[in-house]
Formats: structure tokens, C-alpha cells, sequence
């Protein structure tokens, strides 16, 4: 069981007006937490009488649980809400959910991972935060497809050699040890070479690793501005990180593992000198895809006035496409949207049990200590009786706790069942 003085980090991922409800979810089942100064979400918990992971809020995709260090580098590059962001090295999601959260429902945030094994892992964890502002694609980092100086916001957090995460992965100091780190250095900076070609003309770009490695840290934000012609640009210390002096880069941020409490870490913004000329251009090769109008989403519950998206149909799936997306992102990009339900031959439509798009449709409300009760239960794959104004079958319904919308649960025979098919 984890100690009751426990010093994880953890960042509520719902939307902030519905963080106050996610709070007292994780409080009624025993959890105690602080704010974090560094960020608004961000939370240190204080007692974890059972794995954060194993909450409902963890289920639900209301909280992600994530080194307080490994939340800076976005915090750096700090996006406005509705702005566009590339994360070039993207997987596990981290950073890309956490930017998802912070550019808004009308926002962008393209994250690309080269590895397919590590893209299915990224796409899952986006689909349980229900991040619909955030897409996936597939492609080397060192050369994308896309337009030189297209992007006002960039996120590289590269392959590194881990050092900063030995308490966490002891052996990450002997698999690259310093003869071994070559071709790591190698590729960090190929990654840099690519993201001053796509960063625009006084644009941000933030670079950062999990190392103590002053090779694949300080030397390389050296290299991009010594062979690439960016600049530093001095960040303000973060509320509550002891920082130590970066080598030869004032104004990054180098921090020190913290046992128990936080990663090494390093991070650094950089800018690329000039102004842009004219707004970012429009693609000539969009994604052409049949969409959900406003009425099949009012038949599954959905508000389409709610959403900064059309809901596209992919053969037998439905997936998001942020308006962004559609207008800035080519076709041959392959990029792929949020996961949103299933499409049947003859034009039924299911959404996902993990939507919690809320609109006009039919809802289950619970509430208090009792109403967590049943929704363990349903998750353990008991049912409970379907409100009497419900229908007996077929569509879903959305379920709320305290207000706060959780997930779609089918109504099957007079009950209510949850399953994630």
C-alpha cells in the first residue's frame, strides 16, 4: 500500500470548470492532495490510501498521474488557448495530453511518434483523457511532411539516455553510459535541425529531456543556436523546483533528482529570430471525409455546438477532426483523430462509452459516497436498475456524478451495464 506521506504529482485532465467535482471524487475515496504553485492543475498528494491508478478518477480519464518535472516543458512553451502545437517525439502522451489541456477544446496539438508500438500507446491514453483536440501521426522526426516554418509552437522532448529517472529505472545509467550515448546525441540534434525548419519565423520551440546529461542537454541547446540561429530565451523559475545552474545556457531550467518527489529533468525555450509573414497557409489537401451532422450527434446525446470538431466517418469507426486539423494538416499527413465510436453498415451509429460529450440526450445522475458505490460496481460488471423514463435498449446513456459526466453506459433489459466494446 503507499505510504500515507506519499509526494506524487498527479494533474487533473478534465476541463477546468469540472476539476472542483473531480477533486471531491478522488477526497470520497480517501485521497488527499495540495496545489502545486507551478501549475494550475497540477496536484501533490499527500495520502493515497490505494494506487492513484486504481481511483475512478484515473478510470475516467479525470486525473493523469505524471513526474511534477516532466509537466515543465509545457508549461514553458506555453501555448495560448486555441493556438496549434507539434509535439515531434509524442508518446506516451504526457506532454501532448497536457498541452491538449492548455490550448482548449478549440486548440491543436499534433502528436507525432515514429514507433507503431509506442503510437497504439499514445492513442490509448488519448482516447481514456477524451483529448479530441489532439491527433496522432506516424513519421521519421528527423523529416516530416510538413511545410518549412509552419509552426508557432513546438515540443521536443527527444530520445535521451534517462539519467534523471534512475530511482524509477535503475538501470537506465548502465544502458547508456557515457561511451554510449553517440547516437542519441546524434539523433537530438537531427531532431533540432528538423524543428528550426518548421518552427516560423518568431516562433517558440522547447527543447527538454529526462537526463543530467550536460552532452544532450546544454551542448545541444549550444549547437542550436551556435549552427541553427536560434536563441535562448531566459525562463523565470517554476514555484517550488530547486534549479542549478545550467552550463553555459542561462535561463534554462536543470533540475536535480529529488528522491521520492521528482525526476532530473532539463528544459529550455527557444525562439526563432524574425516575425512571420502572414498567418500560417491553409492546406490545399485536406482530409475528405462524410461527417456526423448536428442531428445523428443529438440521437447519440451530443450538443454539436459543444464541440470544436466534426465527427468523420472512417469506415466502421468515427473519429474527431479538430477544426484546426482540417484547415492546416494535409491528407498525406495520415494523421488520425480521436478515437469516437463506431459507424455500422447500415448507418448506425455507436459512440464510444468513453465519451463525455454532454448535450440532449438521456443521462444517469449519482451522487455522494452511495453513487460511487454503484459506479464500482458497475465497472466491475454488476448492473443496476435503469431509471424508469429511460428506453429498454439501444442508444446510451450518459452517466454523472455529482454533475460531473463520466462515461455512456448501455441500457440493456431495464438495466444499466457499463462495457467498454
Amino acid at each position: 500500500m503507499p505510504s500515507s506521506n506519499s509526494r506524487r504529482s498527479v494533474r487533473f485532465s478534465c476541463r477546468p470548470e469540472e476539476i472542483p467535482a473531480a477533486g471531491d471524487m478522488l477526497s470520497a475515496q480517501g485521497y488527499a492532495f495540495e496545489p502545486d504553485g507551478f501549475f494550475m492543475p497540477a496536484r501533490r498528494l499527500c495520502s493515497e490510501p490505494r494506487s492513484l491508478g486504481s481511483s475512478l478518477a484515473a478510470f475516467f480519464g479525470l486525473i493523469y498521474i505524471q513526474d511534477r518535472s516532466s509537466m515543465l516543458p509545457p508549461v514553458a512553451l506555453d501555448p495560448p488557448r486555441g493556438e496549434a502545437v507539434l509535439d515531434m517525439c509524442a508518446s506516451p502522451g504526457s506532454k501532448t495530453s497536457q498541452l491538449a489541456w492548455m490550448t482548449g477544446p478549440g486548440g491543436l496539438v499534433l502528436g507525432n511518434e515514429p514507433s507503431p508500438q509506442r503510437l497504439a500507446n499514445l492513442r490509448r491514453n488519448l482516447r481514456v483523457l477524451g483529448a479530441a483536440q489532439a491527433v496522432t501521426c506516424c513519421h521519421c522526426g528527423e523529416k516530416m511532411p510538413l511545410p518549412d516554418e509552419s509552426w508557432d509552437f513546438i515540443q521536443l522532448d527527444p530520445p535521451c539516455s534517462g539519467w534523471g529517472t534512475v530511482e524509477k529505472h535503475p538501470r537506465a545509467a548502465v544502458l547508456w553510459k557515457d561511451g554510449k550515448t553517440a547516437p542519441l546525441i546524434r539523433l537530438q540534434k537531427e531532431l533540432l535541425r528538423e524543428a528550426s525548419r518548421l518552427l516560423r519565423p518568431g516562433g517558440t520551440l522547447v527543447y527538454s529531456t529526462c537526463t543530467t546529461n550536460a552532452d544532450e542537454n546544454e551542448r545541444q541547446v549550444l549547437f542550436a543556436c551556435g549552427e541553427l540561429g536560434l536563441q535562448v530565451e531566459g525562463l523565470p523559475p517554476p514555484a517550488g523546483f530547486a534549479l542549478r545552474e545550467p552550463e553555459g545556457c542561462p535561463g534554462a531550467w536543470r533540475l536535480d533528482i529529488v528522491p521520492g518527489e521528482s525526476q532530473g529533468f532539463f528544459v529550455a525555450r527557444l525562439r526563432k529570430p524574425g516575425s512571420p509573414c502572414g498567418p500560417v497557409p491553409y492546406t490545399d489537401d485536406p482530409v475528405q471525409a462524410e461527417v456526423l451532422d448536428s442531428a445523428q450527434l443529438a440521437e447519440q446525446g451530443i450538443d454539436a455546438g459543444l464541440l470544436a470538431a466534426e465527427i468523420g466517418i472512417f469506415g466502421d469507426s468515427l473519429h474527431a477532426l479538430p477544426l484546426h486539423a482540417l484547415t492546416r494538416l494535409p491528407a498525406s499527413l495520415h494523421w488520425q483523430g480521436l478515437y469516437m465510436g463506431k459507424h455500422g453498415k447500415n448507418g448506425e451509429v455507436r459512440i464510444s462509452p468513453r465519451s463525455r460529450d454532454e448535450g440532449p440526450g438521456e443521462h444517469v445522475d449519482l451522487e455522494g459516497r452511495e453513487g460511487l458505490r454503484w459506479i464500482e460496481s458497475l465497472l466491475q460488471g454488476q448492473s443496476m436498475p435503469a431509471p424508469g423514463h429511460l428506453p429498454s435498449g439501444g442508444r446510451s446513456v450518459l452517466l454523472r456524478w455529482n454533475g460531473l459526466p463520466l462515461c455512456r453506459l448501455a441500457v440493456k433489459g431495464g438495466r444499466l451495464v457499463w462495457s467498454e466494446r
